[in-house]
């Protein structure tokens, strides 16, 4: 990204991992360490041709996501503007886990609208012991969304992310509209 270039994060199993807590090993002539993905990106800064932390001669060794409910229990949704070989127009990675009527865990990420994998912290926050509703989705995806800084040219996109990160969930709970 940059003022004569603008975009998005291509990958759909970076928005997933991301939404799962995954972390990358990695392993090199310094030695090993473990990135959690949601910090292996990059955003565009003085060097936008540098995406990740990983240092020269570093490798990916495995990639790990840790067992827990939300994970067991989780979909992804491409909303795409042609049926095969298409960026996302947006993504919505979910995890979800209902006890006794109440979000318990949930973890949600965004590709398709910004320059590395979202994670929507806040909506996440807003969500966790609520009751699973589609207001409740679709309030926490506006307070997710507000901060946005949209162009003219993709402002649709602010709209299409909150009604695919409700239409996820709402897959996940039966809280259809």
């Amino acid at each position: 990204t940059s003022e004569h270039c603008i975009a998005t994060f291509p990958s759909d199993m970076c928005v997933a991992l991301a939404a799962l807590d995954a972390t990358v090993h990695v392993s090199g002539i310094g030695g090993s360490r473990h990135i959690p993905l949601v910090d292996f990106h990059l955003l565009p800064g003085n060097d936008p041709q540098i995406e990740t932390v990983l240092q020269p001669g570093e490798l990916i060794t495995a990639i790990s996501i840790a067992p827990s409910a939300a994970a067991a229990h989780s979909r992804y949704r491409k909303v795409r503007d042609r049926a095969s070989y298409a960026f996302a127009l947006v993504s919505v990675a979910a995890g979800l886990d209902v006890a006794d009527g109440r979000i318990r865990d949930i973890r949600l990420a965004l590709g398709g609208v910004a320059a590395k994998p979202w994670r929507a912290l806040r909506a996440e926050e807003m969500l966790r012991g609520e009751v699973p509703t589609r207001e409740n989705f679709l309030r926490a995806a506006d307070a997710e969304l507000a901060a946005a800084n949209p162009t003219a040219a993709n402002a649709y996109k602010i709209e299409l992310a909150k009604r695919t990160m409700a239409a996820v969930l709402g897959d996940l709970t039966g809280a259809r509209a």
